[in-house]
């Protein structure tokens, strides 16, 4: 009887665990400007304001709004979702970039047509579409895991002269630790990794449209 009784109770166990084993948490992370070692802070002649047009989340194959997920040992599924969305989050990340470096933000509604450049203001305006946003986390008992790609197309324009130039970059970083991956590890690795593609795009356009 007892054995009956004990082997219930584990069964029971079991089940109750295999029920919960794949379970989605959703979890939301504050993305920020974090420069990389690729930032440089010397002021560009002729760059003093900038207009932040239309970013534009167009990535496909995704849960709506998500930018990651990590698998747990038992698991279970944390996803990640930034605070106001990816397009907000992009927006914050790059007037962080303008802020430390002394450049003021305009809004701007522009969506990188030429045909309309003429009517923006501002030294230089930017347009971006979010191609790629993801984080994979998984963790073992002895080894974490984690990868991450980040792909952008940038336009950026000269109302001055109507010139538009149109950049492309994608980073991809990834490493292993015997530390789980919490949601400020996530926060950090992302925004470092956002951070790092305009710390390399921005300042050449910078140049060559305001310069």
């Amino acid at each position: 009887m007892k054995f009956g009784k004990i082997l219930t109770a584990l069964l029971s166990l079991f089940i109750i665990g295999g029920c919960g084993a794949g379970a989605v948490r959703e979890v939301p992370i504050s993305l920020r400007y974090l420069p990389s070692q690729e930032a440089k802070f010397t002021p560009l002649a002729g760059l003093n304001t900038v207009g932040l047009g239309l970013v534009e989340d167009a990535r496909v194959k995704r849960p709506a709004g998500a930018v990651g997920e990590r698998i747990r040992f038992t698991a279970e599924i944390d996803r990640f979702h930034p605070k106001k969305g990816v397009a907000g989050a992009i927006e914050r990340i790059v007037r962080g970039y303008f802020v430390k470096r002394n450049v003021r933000v305009l809004k701007s509604t522009w969506n990188g047509n030429p045909d309309n450049i003429w009517e923006e203001k501002g030294d230089m305006v930017l347009s971006i579409r979010v191609l790629a946003l993801w984080f994979s986390g998984s963790d073992s008992v002895a080894l974490a895991r984690a990868s991450s790609t980040f792909r952008i197309e940038l336009k950026a324009g000269s109302p001055r002269t109507g010139t538009v130039i149109t950049k492309t970059i994608q980073i991809d970083p990834s490493a292993r630790r015997n530390i789980f991956w919490e949601s400020g590890d996530v926060e950090i690795w992302l925004s470092r990794s956002i951070s790092e593609a305009f710390d390399r795009i921005l300042p050449g356009l910078g140049r060559r449209l305001a310069g």
